[in-house]
């Protein structure tokens, strides 16, 4: 508190946010490290996934957020082939830009689409959710620039 006597009222109405700024800046920059481990992690998570049997699904925008599950736009995760589709998670809430690993996928008619090939990830009658795991946005976009970063190393 003795520097903030020397300032006036304005200079630390500047540098109170500035400082709060420059804080979360420090703890949310990107750094090669982590960047790493979350290539590490996507590495591992893609692994277990596809021995599993699992699908991945990417999500690219949420349409609906319900209390019985998430209405969103999906496509297969790294086919460039596939088309992006509207979706229904079953018992589970999904975020954009996150991959979710699914069993139990299932195809049919969207009353609220009027399309007849929205992806329908779960049971609703059972309350089970078909997701079986999810890597998270933030987590991608690390993993993604790390491998920018470093070509060689491909991502999976």
């Amino acid at each position: 508190m003795f520097f903030f006597q020397f300032l006036s009222a304005g200079a630390v109405v500047l540098a109170v946010p500035v400082a709060i700024g420059v804080a979360i800046w420090l703890a949310v920059r990107p750094t090669p490290q982590r960047d790493a481990a979350a290539a590490q992690s996507w590495a591992n998570f893609h692994h277990y996934c596809i021995s599993s049997g699992w699908q991945l699904l990417y999500v690219h925008t949420l349409d609906a957020d319900w209390p019985r599950g998430s209405k969103a736009h999906v496509s297969i995760y790294a086919d460039s082939t596939s088309a992006v589709r509207d979706s229904w998670f079953w018992w589970h809430h999904v975020q954009p830009g996150s991959v979710v690993a699914v069993s139990g996928l299932g195809e049919g008619w969207g009353p609220h689409t009027r399309k007849d090939d929205v992806l329908f990830i779960g049971d609703e009658d059972a309350h089970l959710s078909g997701v079986r795991a999810t890597f998270g946005a933030q987590e991608l976009v690390r993993a993604r620039r790390h491998w920018n970063q470093h070509p060689r190393l491909g991502a999976a």
